[in-house]
């Protein structure tokens, strides 16, 4: 089973993972199960210390990654963790939200898991 994991301070981040129909969970909380990583920014486009923290502890479970950004108020630095994660983890980037997501943007990481199960099916029958 899949758990969508979240950082948030404002709760849009949440509102996102629990809206994916998966479980979810908090950062905060001990992680037993493969998940995907929905986190946020930190000041300019940096990434929040308690995803680096998570992302230490977890990274062989993490399949993927949502940042959420606010592209109005920061729109130079609209989901700049993002690259910082997949240049410093080699996380699997699925997308960038903004607030709590769109339909689009919950199809996007819905495409990604079914991409992952085909991935991961076809792993096993080599």
């Amino acid at each position: 089973m899949l758990v969508v994991v979240y950082d948030s301070l404002t709760g849009l981040g949440k509102k996102f993972a629990k809206s994916l129909g998966l479980p979810s969970q908090s950062v905060w909380k001990k992680l037993e199960e493969p998940c995907i990583l929905v986190s946020r920014n930190s000041g300019a486009g940096q990434i929040p210390w308690t995803t680096k923290r998570f992302i230490r502890k977890y990274r062989h479970l993490i399949k993927g990654f949502v940042i959420n950004g606010n592209q109005k108020r920061y729109p130079r630095t609209f989901c700049g963790a993002t690259d910082k994660i997949v240049e410093q983890y080699g996380l699997r980037h699925i997308c960038n939200i903004e607030g709590s997501g769109t339909e689009a943007d919950r199809q996007a990481v819905k495409g990604f898991l079914e991409q992952l199960q085909a991935e991961e099916s076809s792993h096993k029958s080599h």
